[in-house]
Parts: C-alpha cells; structure tokens; sequence
C-alpha cells in the first residue's frame, strides 16, 4: 500500500493548488493576461490561468491583497504597505500615505497582477476602477472552467498511467495479491480526484452563471 501512495503521490502536488483555486470565491482568485498577435498589432485578452480565474466584485477588496509590490526592503504584499478599502462596488481605493515613496511601485504592480485594472493615482491615493463584469463574460469562463477541467482529468491519467507502470515494474519483487491492492488503491485515488474536480466546476458553473 505504501508503493502504491509512493507511485501516485506525484498527483498532488499538480492538483493541489488546481482545487485550492477552483474552490476559491470567484471573486479572490486574480486573472491572467495574455499577449497575443493579431493583424500587427498587440492585443491584450483576460483569461482564466486556472479553471475560473477571474475577477468580481463581490469581495473585491481582498483580491488586491495578494499582489506583490517590489520596493527597496524587497518585495512585500499591497495590503502591508497599503491601506486598501472599497468607496463603492466599482472602486478600490488603496491609500500609500504611510509608504509614499512604494506609491510607483504599487500602480506597477497592479498594472502587471495580470488581473485587467488600470489605476489612476492622486497624489498617495490609488483609485482602482473595477471593470463591470457582462454575462458573455462569465459565460466565457465557464466554457474555459471546462476546457481546464478536461485538461486537468488527461493530465490525471497520464499520472495514473505512470503509476501503474511503475507499478508492473516491481512485480518481481511484490506479491501478485499485493500488487492487485495498489492497482485498486491508484484507481480508487483518480477516480476521488475526477469527482472532486467536477464537483468543483459545477459548484463554480453555479457561481458564475446562477
């Protein structure tokens, strides 16, 4: 039992943060941006790095805390230099009176956080406009929650595949009975992950499109 925990232990580590995003509030988990070609001229497109990245209202406020800001004592989260409230659902105000000098450097940071805001600053006051999020929007991530879910469940039986030829391979030194076990405890461990996964995407599918 322990080879067989051993040879699929390889799995987790993928998943782990897959269904930590997936189980995540929508509105906590960042977007990321792609930079793409088109007719000569660069265009920029959100899209889910994770089945349902995205970015929301609701709860707005804490999506900005986990943006990393690089001043001169390294790099440290807004919410340690910044005092970061909500003026209204469309608008994040972070205030950097006490670290005016990172002020530069938390816009950058925002800019680059992959998550499609455009700051515009007053002096130590960041203003954060918070795009309005359209139902083709939350349709598009859904139809990518999907795309990723499938991605995820192939990468699973490529894991599974592995482990179980690692498996075959130690038939020499392990009993018939026992590899039988593990087969059956590998199995068991992928099928869980793919009920997880889609029981996941459906609680976010609900999320996103009521």
């Amino acid at each position: 039992m322990a080879l067989g925990i051993r040879c699929f232990r390889l799995l987790h580590p993928a998943f782990s943060s897959y269904l930590a995003d997936l189980s995540r509030p929508v509105s906590e988990v960042p977007m990321k941006t792609e930079r793409g070609r088109q007719h000569d001229h660069i265009q920029y497109s959100a899209y889910p790095a994770v089945p349902v990245r995205h970015f929301a209202t609701k709860k707005a406020k804490g999506s900005l805390d986990h943006i990393t800001v690089v001043t001169a004592d390294g790099k440290l989260a807004l919410n340690q230099i910044g005092q970061i409230s909500m003026k209204s659902p469309q608008l994040i105000l972070v205030n950097m009176a006490s670290f005016p000098e990172c002020t530069a450097a938390a816009i950058k940071a925002i800019r680059e956080s992959g998550m499609n805001l455009n700051p515009e600053v007053e002096g130590t006051l960041i203003r954060v406009p918070i795009p309005k999020v359209t139902r083709e929007h939350r349709e598009m991530l859904v139809k990518l929650a999907k795309q990723n879910t499938n991605k995820a469940k192939e990468n699973l039986r490529k894991v599974r595949t592995n482990a179980m030829n690692k498996l075959k391979k130690s038939k020499d030194k392990t009993s018939e009975d026992t590899i039988r076990l593990i087969e059956k405890q590998i199995s068991q461990m992928a099928d869980d992950t793919v009920a997880e996964l889609d029981r996941h995407l459906a609680a976010k599918t609900k999320e996103l499109l009521g």
